[in-house]
């Protein structure tokens, strides 16, 4: 089963809720945090960016619809997203998890994601 973190903000390009590490580089620039708070983003990001490769597939316009999900695999890094969760959750921003066996057309897979563009219509 594949999970996904997602904000209540809409995307624009995928019309699918926006991930959780979007809304958190938008909590890091726009938010008042306390040092604790700000420290323990910034420190998520910062293994985010490090660890977790940013598929060349999203940058391609044909595929701007596409979603990003976490395999099982991926323990550490959805440890690190139920932390995002609260977080965001904490400062007003609603994150909700979805899990699917059927994320859509796979455009790319790695050993903890996997990149899929939703058949029209389909619901997670």
């Amino acid at each position: 089963m594949l999970i996904r973190f997602a904000t209540l903000d809409m995307d624009s390009d995928s019309g699918r809720p926006s991930g959780v590490l979007v809304a958190a580089h938008a909590l890091r620039d726009e938010a008042d945090l306390a040092a604790h708070e700000h420290e323990a983003l910034y420190s998520a990001l910062r293994w985010f960016n490090e660890q977790l490769p940013v598929p060349s597939a999203l940058d391609e316009p044909e595929h701007r619809r596409a979603i990003s999900w976490f395999k099982p695999a991926a323990v550490e890094a959805i440890r690190r997203m139920w932390h995002l969760k609260d977080l965001l959750d904490l400062h007003g921003h609603h994150v909700q998890v979805f899990r699917t066996a059927d994320p859509g057309t796979v455009l790319y897979e790695d050993e903890w994601q996997v990149v899929a563009k939703p058949r029209r219509g389909q619901r997670f």
